[in-house]
């Protein structure tokens, strides 16, 4: 019996491909560029994966291909870009998914907030921009500031820009015209002002479980770039169970299946949501939570995709240590020819190892959002606090080579 999978988040291939090999299935990638994808192919022992060149944004030659696959037994997605795709295949073949009107909610920014705000679920409400419209400035006039104006279908922290006052907005607007704008469309909002975080949930059948709390590091303003994570937050116990009753209320109220990433602010009124993602985080927040519970959370994946509640549902979740990822930023634009410094890692607290997103002779095309991410140093601790600071100061050692 065979799974495939419609592209992957830059790291966890492996861990999926040996979940599935645990199971007796083979994983099919099918993918756009396997270069992406080049340092985790590496891990991989031959036959257990079996890699598709196709055009993922393509719906009509990703159900071609996958009717090539004898056996085929279901479908996982776990990119934003390809989410719609694997929906409309997976209802061409008959195959398991996520709650197709959940996904698409979530994935227009603009729709989500107008829904979170209709729910009470969000003090704040959202005004649709369309850049290229002869009057698109106007809507200076009617923001409050500092106002977040960003791509409806965005993703990575691309196409997210910071309005401190009117005078910001043209400016704004001609970087959209000019940049790649996913969703053709930006909702402003307001900018929720507070610490970032991250509720890291599995939902199957209307119940919510929600696994932890991953903390963010985000570069200076005006750019979103994340550029650190450790997971699990200590929350305080009254305060878990109020952001646990509220991420649950959110999922199940928009009816949502699978993993999410749902990001929100910590404000003094509350919590904020910023954005769902109707899929595992990205980066290494996959390999944090297999760390933090020494458990490979990719087996639910399997279950999923042939439509089974997951085990990970109901299985015991304690951390036994806390983990964290420090993301390596590119200085510059131009051409990735690896890292120095690897080897100062060695018996450096923590145990950090180095991710590379990257292999030498790719292109890195920005260093405002995820593009400018070359890798990671993964570290761990005795707290999630412990393991950002052992993953910080690690980090500091490897330098990403730009040429």
């Amino acid at each position: 019996m065979h799974v495939a999978a419609l592209e992957w988040l830059t790291f966890g291939l492996a861990r999926m491909t040996e979940a599935a090999h645990r199971r007796g299935l083979t994983l099919h990638l099918l993918t756009a560029d396997r270069t992406e994808y080049a340092s985790e192919l590496r891990r991989i022992p031959p036959g257990h994966l079996v890699v598709h060149d196709v055009d993922t944004s393509d719906a009509t030659r990703v159900a071609k291909q996958l009717r090539t696959i004898h056996g085929l037994a279901g479908l996982i997605s776990t990119t934003d870009v390809g989410s719609r795709v694997a929906l409309e295949v997976a209802a061409e073949l008959g195959l398991p998914s996520q709650n197709a009107d959940a996904v698409r909610l979530a994935r227009d920014k603009a729709a989500l907030r107008r829904h979170l705000h209709g729910a009470g679920l969000s003090r704040a409400s959202q005004v649709t921009v369309d850049p290229f419209a002869p009057d698109a400035a106007a809507v200076s006039g009617t923001l409050s500031y500092p106002a977040v104006l960003k791509d409806v279908s965005g993703t990575g922290s691309e196409g997210v820009w910071i309005a401190y006052g009117p005078d910001d907005v043209p400016g704004i607007l001609g970087a959209a015209r000019n940049g790649r704008l996913r969703g053709g469309a930006l909702t402003a909002e307001p900018y929720f002002t507070g610490p970032l975080y991250s509720a890291e949930t599995l939902s199957w059948d209307g119940e919510t479980r929600l696994l932890g709390v991953s903390s963010r590091l985000l570069s200076p303003l005006p750019y979103f770039r994340e550029e650190g994570e450790a997971f699990p937050v200590a929350l305080p116990a009254p305060r878990r169970e109020e952001l646990s009753a509220w991420v649950s209320a959110v999922l199940d109220g928009i009816g949502h299946r699978g993993f999410s990433h749902t990001e929100f602010i910590v404000t003094d009124d509350g919590f904020e949501i910023v954005e769902i993602n109707p899929r595992m985080g990205g980066g290494l927040i996959g390999e944090l939570l297999c760390g933090a519970f020494d458990a490979d959370i990719h087996a639910a994946f399997v279950d999923m995709a042939l439509g089974n509640r997951p085990a990970l549902f109901d299985a015991p979740l304690v951390p036994v240590r806390g983990m964290s990822e420090v993301h390596l930023i590119a200085d510059r634009t131009g051409v990735f020819d690896g890292f120095e410094g690897e080897h100062l890692l060695t018996g450096h607290p923590g145990s950090p190892r180095l991710h590379s997103a990257r292999v030498p002779g790719q292109t890195v095309d920005s260093i405002t959002d995820w593009r400018g991410s070359v890798g990671s140093v993964l570290a761990e601790g005795d707290t999630a606090e412990l393991a950002m600071h052992n993953a910080a100061a690690a980090a500091r050692l490897v330098r990403p080579r730009i040429i």
